[in-house]
């Protein structure tokens, strides 16, 4: 059961960002589909995953060619235990199921926030739009605006 439900157009009202939500005919759920639907760059993919650090729901934001360095983040964080959350826990933590977590919602919002800093090179990037065959159109600054994460180098 989840812990928290938002609606990606709702959370794009709310906050007045500039985004368009797209829906596709096949499922985006990977960075590899995502790019092939939506002819972008897998460097303007983001993946929006949900980690557990000392028990704890992180969010972690990253691009797509981008694999998270979990030594990194553990430094950052200042953690001893981490590791990827499991199906069950991202959608308890997000209300949205693996491979469709959208970075806009109240859900991501409320936890800590970590986003890779090479997305501060990139003005626009498609993230999950909430289910495995929406993505959302919008502006990196627009994301780091609203959700105020920490900025770090967690990727290689």
């Amino acid at each position: 059961m989840s812990l928290c439900r938002d609606d990606v157009n709702s959370f794009i009202a709310r906050y007045g960002i500039n985004a368009v939500l797209k829906e596709f005919s096949d499922s985006v759920e990977t960075v590899e589909k995502a790019s092939r639907l939506c002819g972008a760059k897998a460097s303007e993919i983001i993946k929006t995953l949900i980690i557990i650090a000392d028990g704890e729901p992180v969010a972690v934001v990253l691009p797509g060619n981008r694999r998270l360095d979990y030594r990194k983040l553990s430094t950052i964080l200042n953690a001893r235990s981490i590791r990827m959350a499991k199906p069950d826990e991202v959608e308890r933590y997000t209300g949205f199921e693996v491979g469709a977590v959208s970075p806009l919602s109240e859900c991501i919002k409320r936890l800590k926030v970590v986003m890779d800093n090479s997305l501060l090179t990139i003005n626009s990037i498609w993230g999950g739009g909430g289910a495995k065959n929406r993505l959302v159109f919008m502006r990196s600054r627009d994301l780091i605006d609203v959700l105020k994460p920490m900025v770090a180098d967690i990727s290689i």
